[in-house]
């Protein structure tokens, strides 16, 4: 009766957990994963599963489910499988199914498990402490579950589970990715308190995981609600020869505040594709499309390309130490002809739109070949502030190329 409702409390656990993917796509991305799982003995059973796991922020919901399929060819075979099992009052004590036994010919299940789990990863947005790993992101996590063995022609086994352990993912490609896991069962009526037992009780699991949704793997991409246009005040200046037209931009100087409102607003649009001559999330931005978008966000006019905002502003050293974050950097790819701009945003980090880094990304001025290849290029720094509010507007400019940088390290 005790394991009867131990197994009816784990099946409403995970009836309940159903909706909770569908809620968490809407705030992050979701991941899939197959996977193969045993204890660390040869003889223990070995599953083959699926997993589907949806995240928010640092935390994320996974389901998961596996089964140990057999053939038995009638020939006669060993079998042995651990347990622990824990009656009220008395320690837990390990025990030991095991026997041979003659299969029948023909496919069997021979047990099987299923989990719900609640993740941590506290380091799933945080590329550069994920490089310092080597591109291993870990988390730990806690859930219930329980398992079923069944060995063809010996006794059946159910027993509800606490689960909890520590693993690991680490990206192959931009969505297809590798996980490691640890797992411990802890029957889940037990009286004792939790224990890690030894390496022999522990679950070990390892697979493939596919990422999607989001624009970008661990990463959902948000579009704030389209701000009323600035003002614009337009002046005609009557001169010999046609004159440009002036527009006088009434914004707000670059201060700690302002910088912060626009690297946030930046930082939202990481993922979004590179589209060339793109200025529109929707349709992809191109470098100077995107930087000109994120400043109308915010209440500031910019020209449309790279080499009219490198006139705007004030000239700032691009010296360790000068820059500030929310200055625009500029870059070109013959090191004379600006064709390329970015928002630097601190510690040597940027943010731009690269048609070589396939969309909006950060980057870092001097890490690996595409950071020495940007630090390279990159020929002045501006800092726009309340002085610089009247610029040229030139409405037959083209978009500059795009910049030629290494593309990133896909390991």
């Amino acid at each position: 009766m005790t394991r009867m409702r131990s197994l009816l409390l784990v099946g409403a656990a995970v009836v309940v957990s159903l909706p909770a993917p569908t809620l968490l796509s809407a705030q992050g991305p979701m991941m899939f994963e197959g996977y193969a799982a045993r204890k660390q003995q040869s003889v223990d059973p070995l599953f083959g599963g699926l997993g589907f796991t949806g995240y928010t922020g640092i935390f994320g919901l996974r389901l998961s489910g596996a089964l140990n399929i057999g053939r038995g060819e009638g020939t006669e075979q060993p079998t042995n499988y651990q347990y622990t099992q824990c009656s009220n009052g008395l320690p837990c004590q390990t025990k030991t199914i095991s026997g041979s036994y003659k299969s029948d010919p023909g496919l069997y299940v021979g047990g099987w498990t299923a989990d719900a789990d609640v993740l941590v990863e506290p380091f799933r947005s945080v590329p550069v402490m994920k490089s310092l790993l080597l591109g291993f992101s870990p988390y730990g996590f806690f859930g219930i579950g329980g398992y079923g063995i069944k060995p063809q022609g010996g006794a059946d086994t159910s027993i509800a589970t606490l689960n909890y352990g520590l693993g690991a993912h680490h990206n192959l490609l931009s969505w297809l990715g590798v996980g490691i896991e640890a797992r411990y069962r802890r029957p889940l009526h037990s009286d004792s308190a939790l224990t890690v037992g030894t390496p022999r009780n522990w679950e070990y699991r390892v697979g493939l995981t596919a990422s999607f949704g989001g624009g970008q793997p661990f990463h959902r991409r948000t579009y704030k609600p389209e701000p009323p246009r600035p003002q614009i005040v337009e002046r005609v200046y009557i001169a010999p020869a046609p004159a440009p037209r002036k527009y006088i931009i009434e914004s707000n100087s670059l201060d700690s505040r302002f910088s912060s409102r626009l690297l946030s607003t930046a930082g939202a649009y990481v993922g979004t594709r590179f589209r060339s001559g793109g200025t529109s999330p929707h349709s992809g931005f191109d470098g100077a499309g995107f930087v000109n978008w994120v400043f109308w966000r915010e209440g500031v006019r910019l020209p449309r390309t790279a080499r009219r905002m490198a006139d705007l502003g004030d000239p700032v050293s691009t010296r360790a130490g000068a820059l500030r974050p929310g200055d625009l950097l500029f870059f070109a790819n013959d090191g004379y002809n600006i064709n390329h701009v970015a928002i630097y945003v601190g510690g040597d980090r940027f943010i731009h739109s690269s048609a070589t880094g396939n969309g909006v990304r950060y980057d870092v001025l001097g890490d690996g070949d595409r950071g020495r290849w940007f630090a390279g290029h990159l020929v002045q720094a501006r800092r726009v502030t309340t002085n610089s509010r009247s610029f040229d507007s030139y409405y037959d400019d083209e978009p500059g190329s795009p910049d030629r940088a290494p593309r990133p390290n896909r390991w």
